[in-house]
């Protein structure tokens, strides 16, 4: 926080009038078995409903209904297909964080507490805790790279101190049921409920936005930059800001039959 403010006083308040386990990974709970603090799964949602949001509510819940119980079934025929133990992510993931842990070495404290470092670190690695002093495993419950070497120093296997949520079978488990198919709509049995009735559609006159909308509060730039990283310059008026396009000087509001009966006296005057 210090280095924050030195950078920046505003960020540094800003920040200070945030409660901490909202965003930053040193207050973060270790219950949710999570160090991410975006919203990527509601996203992922709406980008996929995207083509079926303009329809009308049965068409788009049948769409969504549909891409649903397709998706169970995609999953649940790519996770048999796969021999490993853990998740495919996961493994990736060890895998990686295993060539980071060559470069350094596990000091025995005790039969399963190790102190793993290297030249320029140094952490505290329980194995019974599953706890790091990085604080990586205690929030993802996957091994960090001194876990990791911890563990291969005590001999052991690495995915036994993985999470049983990250396990193929876990995977499994929560892909098994089957979303159920439908007949069409000619066999949907009737009811004595009125009918749903289409909204009605309000089209403003003007086009549509297509930009991003400010915030009240979110700073201007004056000037637009080029791809040079210069400010756009005008060629008319020579200033900056705009380009000869927007630009609106010599505008005056004449009509083309007046602009050119005036260029024809002036012309006349001249000669």
């Amino acid at each position: 926080m210090q280095y924050i403010r030195d950078l920046d006083e505003k960020a540094y308040e800003y920040l200070a009038n945030i409660a901490p386990a909202q965003w930053t990974r040193s207050h973060f709970s270790t219950r949710v078995l999570i160090d991410c603090l975006v919203n990527n799964l509601s996203e992922s949602f709406n980008a996929m409903i995207l083509r079926s949001r303009d329809k009308p509510i049965l068409a788009m819940l049948e769409w969504i209904r549909v891409r649903l119980m397709t998706r169970l079934y995609t999953k649940r025929k790519g996770i048999q297909k796969y021999a490993g133990k853990l998740c495919q992510s996961i493994q990736d993931r060890l895998e990686k964080l295993k060539v980071a842990s060559k470069s350094f070495s596990a000091t025995p404290a005790g039969s399963f507490l190790y102190e793993v470092g290297s030249q320029y670190e140094r952490h505290v690695v329980d194995l019974v805790k599953r706890t790091c002093s990085c604080r990586f495993w205690d929030l993802n419950d996957i091994p960090c790279k001194y876990a990791i070497t911890a563990i291969y120093t005590n001999i052991e296997i690495l995915e036994d101190y993985t999470h049983p949520c990250y396990l193929k079978e876990t995977y499994m488990e929560i892909y098994k049921e089957v979303l159920p198919p439908m007949p069409g709509q000619s066999e949907w049995a009737e009811t004595r409920q009125p009918a749903p009735l289409a909204p009605h559609i309000y089209k403003p006159l003007a086009r549509p936005p297509k930009q991003r909308k400010r915030a009240s509060d979110e700073p201007r730039n004056p000037y637009k930059a080029s791809k040079l990283n210069r400010p756009v310059r005008c060629g008319k008026c020579k200033k900056e800001g705009h380009n000869s396009r927007g630009c609106k000087v010599g505008i005056t509001g004449e009509t083309p039959w007046q602009r050119r009966q005036r260029l024809a006296r002036e012309k006349a005057i001249s000669n």
